[in-house]
């Protein structure tokens, strides 16, 4: 079916619940992504951050339904549970990346056990920014940021909850040499795994062009952690938990997000599985 760009980034996040070896559980976000093999074959993937999975021995991914004239019955929210969850996801091979994918065929089997076909919205290449041509872009750009804060979004619908900011570093300038940039927007527990995006509709502006008619969706990265002042008053950086939790340090309202062309990087993992 036919989304808008809103109803477009209410159906390609995910909310993650995971079972922990200690028993406890923890939420995070996740998004669908479609990759491009070799010969144009394509693999849709669920994208998260590794903290977000680490740990867990039992995940739930909450999905919604078709109806029969093809748009998503409201009403009809499934959690598929899935074993072993930790160890089914695709770790990105560079350690200091906290990304890794999950593709859907085992979701979508144990789904279609129900008989009924899921809702799901996967960013492609067309979505991701050109970072080939950055002339384009502004060094500030508007952004939203969708996921699951604490936990929260419409449980009864499956819909999550769309944040409004800006990013507050070039995202497509490495941070410090890191493949990451800053994000101005509030980030919370069970945000981890959020996709930021640029989202036009009608027009847009690019940097020292004219005004652009038309709509625009541009996947830029995926948010994993956060600045915070400790007791001592010193900065330090943090991994959004997937759990609430009470803290002593003052959170800044930033947040680091993974730059989206670290995506590709799993191309070649998925390659060497066919």
């Amino acid at each position: 079916m036919e989304f808008s760009l809103f109803e477009f980034l209410q159906h390609a996040t995910i909310k993650i619940n995971c079972e922990l070896k200690d028993g406890s559980t923890a939420s995070g976000t996740g998004f669908y992504y479609q990759f491009i093999l070799f010969g144009g074959i394509t693999c849709t993937a669920i994208v998260t951050n590794k903290h977000v999975i680490e740990d867990a021995v039992g995940g739930q991914i909450v999905i919604t339904a078709l109806d029969d004239h093809g748009k998503p019955n409201f009403q009809d929210i499934t959690n598929v549970k899935i074993n072993n969850f930790e160890n089914i996801w695709i770790k990105h091979p560079d350690p200091n990346i906290d990304l890794c994918i999950m593709p859907t065929p085992q979701l979508f089997g144990e789904y279609s056990k129900t008989g009924k076909k899921p809702v799901f919205a996967p960013f492609r290449k067309n979505e991701m920014a050109d970072f080939s041509n950055l002339d384009i872009y502004k060094p500030t750009e508007d952004i939203y940021m969708v996921g699951y804060p604490n936990g929260l979004g419409d449980n009864i619908h499956n819909l999550p909850i769309i944040r409004r900011g800006i990013t507050a570093t070039p995202f497509f300038i490495d941070h410090n040499g890191n493949p990451e940039f800053l994000v101005d927007c509030a980030c919370f527990p069970g945000s981890s795994g959020s996709p930021v995006v640029i989202v036009n509709e009608a027009s847009y502006s690019l940097h020292r062009q004219p005004l652009q008619a038309g709509n625009r969706m541009l996947l830029l990265g995926i948010l994993y952690a956060g600045p915070l002042f400790d007791a001592t008053g010193k900065i330090k950086k943090y991994l959004v938990p997937t759990t609430s939790y009470v803290s002593t340090d003052i959170p800044m309202n930033l947040g680091y997000c993974i730059s989206a062309k670290k995506l590709l990087d799993f191309l070649p993992l998925l390659e060497a599985l066919r």
